[in-house]
């Protein structure tokens, strides 16, 4: 089993020590504390671990002692704490993936100025590819934010086709209601796109629909108007799109007025 290098400083040897052994809380403490420049310097004591450690499968042993015992959730999630920690903010953005307890709870204590940067940067990310789940896992980290008051509810055309790609819409939005009249009425307002959009949503996600079942029950609850979701409806019938789209919002507006 290999030691951490003796040019390492004490504090960089204690940081070595706790990603070996996948301590993610004491990684977090030992980093959050310091300067974005002594962060950055403290990636040197810890990168060999934190990528043999992310390239690894859980429950694999390491001959060379790059982390200790059998490899746990622990030791991932220790070296996505450090990989983040020890970058500038926008770096940080493109760190991926990142497991929803670590954005939700951890980037904000890293980066608590700059949760706006991670939106803007997540939101384009969704949208270059919604299906690339690893890159894109954790980032719905956003709309948990929100709802803690931290940042703005998001309203990126990507934030909006990730919010209808939850998976339990109807309690998600409950959960997380600051999105109900924020995030979620800019759906009339953007466009979907392949892999991801309201029709596409309601054909393949099992669960209540959006448009069968969400958006009417929002309006029998008072939380949206009928008039109002009828002149969305037609702003989002004015706007281009495709006629799969169309399709879907032409079926809402009737379903609307059938329902007067």
């Amino acid at each position: 089993m290999s030691a951490p290098s003796t040019s390492l400083s004490a504090p960089d040897r204690v940081l070595h020590a706790a990603l070996r052994a996948g301590r993610t809380a004491e990684v977090l403490n030992l980093l959050e504390p310091l300067s974005v420049v002594q962060r950055r310097r403290a990636w040197n004591a810890v990168r060999k671990s934190a990528d043999a450690i992310d390239a690894a499968p859980i429950g694999e042993r390491d001959e060379q002692g790059r982390w200790s015992g059998s490899l746990r959730r622990g030791h991932h999630d220790a070296a996505s704490v450090a990989r983040l920690a020890t970058r500038t903010a926008p770096a940080a953005t493109r760190v991926h993936p990142v497991e929803l307890p670590i954005a939700r709870d951890i980037i904000p204590r890293l980066f608590p100025d700059d949760l706006q940067g991670f939106v803007e940067a997540w939101a384009q990310r969704f949208v270059a590819n919604p299906k690339a789940w690893d890159r894109n896992r954790g980032i719905e980290a956003m709309f948990d934010w929100a709802q803690s008051g931290l940042i703005p509810p998001p309203t990126q055309r990507g934030a909006v086709l990730l919010l209808i790609s939850q998976p339990g819409l109807s309690r998600y939005l409950e959960e997380r209601p600051i999105l109900i009249d924020t995030t979620l009425p800019r759906l009339f307002e953007v466009a979907g796109q392949k892999g991801v959009s309201a029709p596409q949503r309601d054909e393949t996600m099992p669960g209540l629909t959006l448009g069968a079942h969400i958006i009417p029950r929002l309006i029998r609850e008072g939380r949206w108007e009928r008039a109002q979701v009828l002149g969305w409806c037609g702003h989002a019938l004015a706007i281009p799109r495709s006629e799969y789209e169309l399709r879907w919002f032409r079926a809402l507006r009737e379903r609307l007025l059938g329902s007067a």
